[in-house]
């Protein structure tokens, strides 16, 4: 079998390359580890300590206590009076300064985060050093940030825990929605922050990788119960930070400390809580279907040994059993029983045999143990003909049940090998078996597949503190993803019947992959006097073991209902080999950063980044010179160039007196900016779309009238290795493809209010070019002459064919998946954050934004190109698709909150039977509103005549008429005719529906000119804490998801040929409740 078609000899040039490099890189690395570690996670203690009178005092002792492990270390001021930590692992610490002839100054409870610089500026009062001064401090993830301008949110260990989080996993990354420009987006993450799409955002545990290569999820899941930590970042201006250009969304685990504590919990969901969906209704269903979820855990943390070896480790089991659901399933447009048996009556069709027609019907005879599970619940019930005979159909929707089993695993270690070296190995296992959701999800089980899943997170860190202001960490990483597809029906070949259903499972099975990621990271820290350097490398090797057995059981297509009967197919696609392939690749990230203090009150962060990823088997390119002459692209190169500048800075004025005072506060403002650049990767789904084409995959196409009378039997295949055949379909990325490339950039203020709010107002925005696309190097063209001569004669078939039209009609269509997309994204917000006091905290972010773009994603992802599609009408005019982009959101709005109730807390009424009752109460929650999403009206056929139906605009009636939803007021549903009266026309056929070739370009419509029907949701927690012991606490608690119950539903059927054109036939989603019990000890 054919495996690769990269030239050998390039490819050990290429090896021999990477060693050079990597051995070049290697050697840098020596020598700054020699010399010089930034931390990726951990945060940083800064200030500067004056007198009474404003001038600094040199030669202060600081020192830095974390209270949960009694772990301190010790720095001195400098002779500008400034002092820095770096490396502190996020916690809770007290810090010290001592310096003979002055007040011992305390400060108490000083949290510090991920990446994140707490400034202490301390002014010491002249007296004995036996005299102390104590100082509490408040909460540091809602400081004002005085020495960055990086736009982020931080949520502690006790809010990841009292969020309310959807049901299902709990998955903590949907709290990255609080951030400030972050957004409910469709496809991949969910998530799009600062104007990127929803695929850029990089996921990271402790520092390390977590990103599924393939699809730009997030690799492994992770809990609250198991975090001390969540920060998002939407533009981070420390070079530190890159390899995706949307949010880094960044997790720390939870570790051991002095004391023993542990949990217990189990979380409770079942269909008794919850009303029944939209779907089920519609599909029939009066009662939600039965189920139920547990997810049962427990969790201990403690010292091995006090002051120097703790522990940490959890165990999450997720179970869920459940009744046939509609929500799960697809839907599809059958026969009815009534058609069903019309159909055994209709006559042959043309040069049709009695076996040809009985070999049909035998792959159909399913259909009557569909019947009995449909009954009656038909929708969208119509006449079809088939050789003249009448067939009922209709569209049903067969509920199909989804358990599933995940087990969910942690532990950590940390270890004082000396008062100036640590080190900790973390580990996370997530394992997941979730049978019937992959597949034909349209009959049941029968042909559906399940999707299994083991991830493996390992990391190891080591760091030494070669003097106060010399740090050095080392860091290594391995992850593991096995994901893997089995289907229920491995042998049918897959026959679809367009516009109807599908019998046997989808084309694209079989697949699965494994991925292994080992990591490396150095990163270090020296002061200089008011600079902080830091230097840092980032070096990943990346396997990646991709099955793809596309085609490989046989594709067959058959235009309608009628074709299918008749046994007349219009193509047959069988692949000879299948697209395998194991990846290798090398990112290699290195970075500089200078933080500059220039005075007390202002800082500037200067840096700059260098990313470089090998481009696997040339993403393969051509590389057989015949090949090359078709018109096809050759093997990618790497892309060299990608450096990323950055520079912010942070400034609080400290005026005296006067107005400015009034305005700025003592320090109680600050003026942040900045700049930077960064890179996106390009993902390996690109590789596995790639991967198919000639010769290193074969793909054996049986056309008309060959096919005809064949259906089920394959053709026989081709021995050996066909010829080249310069009409054959390829997909391939261009030679110059380069990484996404962001500029972004912004500009806030803060300001402290009283003392426990902070706001922020400020601007913020983005540039993207080399965002990933499809595109075409070898487009049907449609002439006006030859759209006039199908209008005329009502067949689109009176013109040469599409490859007699293509722009080099001897060669097939050259699909190309480039990086040629452009996006422009501006936003102005406002953020509030409320301190922890009286048992209150609370915040909300608004953003007013426009995203403006000409292409939103490069492959077929439903939930995008439904709305927006990946390829233009007019691939001669990219820009004529410039418009809002299917991630625009101009107006956001997210609040949180968690309130302790201050109830029977104390006073003569604060009895012990009256405070079990009523003391002890909480609620928690977030809500969030936004506009919705953006979506294009197109005819649904291939009006343009380029080859594709998906692109294709109709024409713009000004004066058309276009009713919106009667009962919500906007286009949840919409009714427009289609017959030259309606806001959008399209030249129609005899059958009232638009045409194929009639529209040159096509229509003159704006791509996103409509948006969907806006975004509501109100998640709300409500607890309860008891007391059994002076160590031993039980919280119950209920959670509710949608807690109102609101119908927020996608975008409607926005296709002219459709019968639901104008219809919404979307899952609104519903209410969810969980229940739980936890037990803290």
């Amino acid at each position: 079998m054919l495996t690769r078609s990269v030239d050998p000899a390039s490819l050990k040039g290429e090896r021999r390359n990477m060693k050079h490099r990597t051995w070049i890189m290697l050697a840098l690395l020596a020598a700054l580890a020699a010399a010089s570690w930034a931390q990726l996670t951990r945060g940083f203690i800064s200030g500067t300590v004056s007198d009474a009178t404003g001038a600094v005092v040199e030669g202060v002792a600081v020192k830095i206590t974390n209270t949960a492990t009694n772990i301190s270390t010790e720095t001195q001021t400098n002779a500008v009076g400034f002092y820095r930590f770096v490396a502190v692992e996020p916690g809770v610490y007290r810090v010290e300064y001592r310096k003979q002839g002055f007040e011992v100054l305390k400060i108490e409870n000083v949290i510090v985060g991920t990446a994140q610089e707490v400034v202490l500026n301390q002014a010491l009062t002249v007296g004995a050093t036996t005299t102390t001064v104590e100082i509490q401090a408040v909460a540091a993830s809602i400081e004002l940030a005085k020495s960055s301008a990086t736009l982020e949110r931080k949520l502690s260990q006790q809010m990841l825990e009292n969020l309310p989080l959807a049901g299902g996993t709990r998955d903590v990354n949907t709290l990255a929605l609080l951030t400030p420009t972050a957004t409910r987006a469709p496809g991949s993450t969910g998530i799009a922050a600062n104007g990127q799409r929803a695929r850029n955002n990089n996921f990271m545990i402790d520092g390390v990788d977590n990103n599924d290569l393939s699809v730009t999820l997030a690799n492994a899941r992770v809990i609250a119960e198991g975090l001390s930590e969540f920060q998002v970042q939407t533009n981070p201006y420390s070079a530190e930070f890159g390899r995706n250009t949307g949010a880094q969304i960044s997790v720390i685990t939870r570790g051991g400390s002095n004391t023993f504590k542990g949990e217990v919990w189990d979380y409770y969901r079942a269909n008794w809580m919850e009303p029944v969906s939209l779907l089920n209704k519609r599909a029939g269903v009066t009662s939600t279907p039965r189920f139920v979820q547990n997810q049962a855990g427990g969790s201990l943390g403690g010292p091995i040994i006090r002051d120097r070896l703790f522990f940490f480790g959890l165990l999450e089991a997720n179970r869920r059993r459940e009744a046939p659901d509609a929500r799960n399933a697809a839907s599809a447009t059958i026969p009815t029983a009534d058609g069903y048996a019309a159909l055994q009556r209709v006559a042959l069709g043309p040069g049709q045999t009695q076996d040809s027609r009985q070999a049909v019907l035998s792959a159909i005879t399913f259909l009557p143990d569909i019947h009995k599970i449909v009954g009656t619940n038909y929708q969208n019930v119509r006449n079809v003909t088939v050789n003249g005979t009448p067939i009922q159909v209709g569209t049903i929707r067969i509920p199909l049940a989804n358990p599933y089993d995940f087990w969910y695993q942690q532990g950590r270690v940390d270890y004082r090998l000396t008062n100036n070296d640590n080190l900790s190995y973390r580990i996370q296992i997530d394992k997941r078996n979730q049978p019937d959701v992959v597949s034909n999800l349209q009959f049941g089980n029968k042909f559906s597949g399940a999707q299994t899943i083991l991830s493996q997170n390992h990391a190891l860190s080591h760091s030494r503190t070669f003097s106060p202001r010399f740090i050095n960490e080392f860091r290594f990483s391995f992850v593991r993803r096995n994901l893997n597809f089995p289907e229920n029906d491995p042998k049918t070949s897959t026959a679809t019947i367009s516009g109807f259903f599908t019998i046997g499972g989808a084309s694209n099975f079989p697949q699965g992959r494994v991925q292994n990621t080992f990591q490396w990271q150095n990163v270090s820290t020296y002061m200089l006097n008011r600079h902080s350097l830091k230097f840092g490398i980032d070096i990943r090797r990346n396997r990646l073991f991709n099955r793809a057995g596309f085609d490989s059981k046989g594709t067959w297509t058959f235009n309608s209902l009628e074709d299918y009967v008749n046994n007349r197919a219009f193509s047959l696609a069988q692949a000879i080999n299948e697209a395998t392939f194991d990846a290798r690749q090398t990112n290699q990230y290195y970075f500089f950063q200078d933080d500059i203090k220039v005075t007390k009150n202002l800082t500037v962060n200067l840096g700059f980044r260098y990313e470089y990823s090998g481009a696997p088997f040339g993403f393969f390119g051509a590389t057989e010179e015949q090949v090359v002459a078709a018109l096809v692209p050759r093997p990618v190169r790497p892309d060299k160039n990608n450096w990323a500048p950055r520079g912010a800075l942070a400034w609080s004025p400290t005026p005296k007196d006067g107005l400015a005072k009034k305005l700025f506060g003592d320090g109680q403002t600050v003026f942040r900016g900045g700049w930077g650049m960064g890179y996106d990767v390009l993902f390996y789904n690109i590789l596995t779309v790639n991967a198919s084409n000639y010769p290193r995959v074969v793909v054996q196409n049986t056309t008309q009238p060959e096919t005809f009378n064949l259906y089920p039997r394959l053709a026989p295949k081709v021995a050996g290795r066909p010829a080249f055949d310069p009409l054959a379909t390829f997909v391939n990325s261009p030679e110059d493809t380069q990484n996404p490339t962001t500029h972004f950039y912004s500009f806030s203020i803060q300001r402290q209010l009283r003392s426990n709010y902070v706001v922020e107002v400020g601007y913020t925005g983005s540039r993207s070019y080399h965002g990933i696309r499809q595109g075409q190097l070898n487009p049907g063209i449609l002439t006006a002459q030859q759209a006039a001569q199908v209008i005329a004669t009502q067949n689109p078939n009176s013109i040469p064919s599409l490859q007699n039209r293509r722009l080099y009609p001897r060669f097939g269509s050259r699909v190309t998946i480039e990086s040629t997309a452009l996006a422009n994204y501006n936003a102005m917000f406002i953020r509030v954050d409320k301190k922890m006091s009286r048992g209150l905290t609370v915040g909300g972010n608004y953003t007013w934004s426009a995203l403006l773009s000409d292409n939103d994603e490069s492959l077929g992802v439903a939930d995008i190109v439904n709305s927006s599609p990946q390829v233009p009408q007019d691939y001669f005019n990219y820009r004529n698709e410039w418009s809002r982009s299917v991630f625009d959101r101009p107006h956001r709005l997210a609040l949180y909150y968690n309130y302790q109730i201050p109830w029977f807390k104390q006073g003569a009424i604060a009895s012990k039977p009256m405070r079990h009752v009523f003391a002890g109460w909480s609620i928690a929650g977030f809500s969030d509103w936004q506009s919705g999403q953006p979506f294009t009206i197109r005819t649904g056929v291939d009006s343009a005549g380029i080859g594709t139906a998906t692109p294709a605009r109709p024409n713009y009636n000004p004066n058309g008429v276009f009713t919106k939803d009667p009962v919500s007021g906007d286009l949840r549903t919409f009714t427009t005719p289609i017959d030259g009266t309606g806001i959008v026309v399209a030249p129609l056929g005899a059958n009232r529906i638009p045409m194929n070739n009639t529209m040159p370009g096509g229509g003159n419509l704006g791509r996103n000119t409509f948006r969907g029907p806006a975004f509501t949701n109100w998640n709300f927690g409500l607890h309860k804490t008891i007391s059994i012991a002076e160590r031993w606490r039980v919280q119950l608690r209920a959670d509710w998801t949608n807690l109102w119950n609101h119908r927020n539903f996608g975008n409607p059927v926005a296709t002219m040929n459709s019968p639901a054109f104008g219809t919404n036939t979307t899952d609104p989603g519903a209410r969810s409740m969980l229940v739980s019990a936890k037990i803290r000890f």
